[in-house]
């Protein structure tokens, strides 16, 4: 990807964490204010704000004209309580903030692909409606619309499958810790998205003007991959059935067409 079209103005990372560092460390000299409720890693073009939106106290930012917001918001507890709070709960209050605020000519929310539960079934694309079989997706498909609605302009939407990292899979992670007892997977195939690429795709819709006007949601995955075959590549000493126990159930898996089709990858 060409970075010629980079803008000067500042870009504001809500939810500042793993990928929002990965971001920043793609495009050193774009300016970046990252806000997250817990402490983050520093980078010279990082100026970071710790707050948590569901502090009472007021943030206080540098600047008031952004280039682009991209929020990343993540669940303060895997149950529902803990999604309400931090995905909609959060956003009534941030929103609130960046329509008194704030200025920006671009806005990017992550969610996930969560929203469309299993009743779609295989390759599913951006055209389908999502179908949210949990109370959590419910919440995440909420909050896309309240954002969606009080924002003074359209966002684009990235719905990434399974995050994963190259360096660190959760598998390989999983047998370096493993207690004695095995993990029940629920499906045979896993649909999972790199963390490198989704930074690739945000730090892409950053700073090239040519891809402006891109519109959302995008189903951001890779292929859906068989559990067995991901773990023979990610600890090829080990035998994948001395950990896991398999499933009979495929599960859903993702078109990612719209995205490739983009420009972003």
């Amino acid at each position: 990807m060409d970075f010629r079209n980079i803008y000067m103005k500042k870009v504001l990372i809500i939810g500042y964490g793993d990928i929002g560092i990965r971001i920043a460390a793609r495009l050193p000299k774009q300016e970046f204010l990252g806000v997250s409720r817990s402490a983050s890693a520093a980078l010279p073009n990082v100026e970071f704000i710790q707050h948590d939106w569901m502090n009472e106290s007021k943030l206080i930012v540098p600047s008031m004209d952004f280039s682009t917001i991209v929020l990343i918001l993540k669940p303060t507890s895997p149950d529902s309580d803990g999604y309400q709070r931090g995905f909609l709960d959060a956003s009534y209050r941030m929103m609130d903030f960046f329509n008194k605020n704030l200025s920006y000519e671009k806005l990017l929310i992550v969610t996930s692909t969560r929203v469309y539960g299993l009743g779609n079934g295989r390759n599913i694309t951006e055209a389908m409606k999502p179908l949210p079989d949990d109370e959590q997706a419910s919440i995440i498909l909420e909050y896309e619309d309240f954002v969606t609605r009080e924002s003074k302009i359209k966002p684009l939407i990235l719905r990434p499958s399974g995050l994963y990292d190259e360096q660190a899979h959760w598998m390989k992670n999983y047998v370096d810790a493993y207690d004695g007892e095995k993990y029940h997977l629920r499906f045979t195939e896993a649909n999972m998205f790199s963390r490198t690429n989704l930074s690739l795709v945000i730090a892409n819709y950053i700073c090239n003007k040519e891809l402006f006007h891109i519109s959302g949601p995008l189903i951001c995955s890779e292929p859906a991959q068989k559990y067995s075959d991901i773990f023979s590549l990610v600890c090829p000493e080990h035998s994948f059935e001395d950990f896991f126990i398999g499933s009979d159930n495929i599960g859903k898996s993702f078109d990612p067409q719209k995205l490739l089709d983009s420009g972003l990858m």
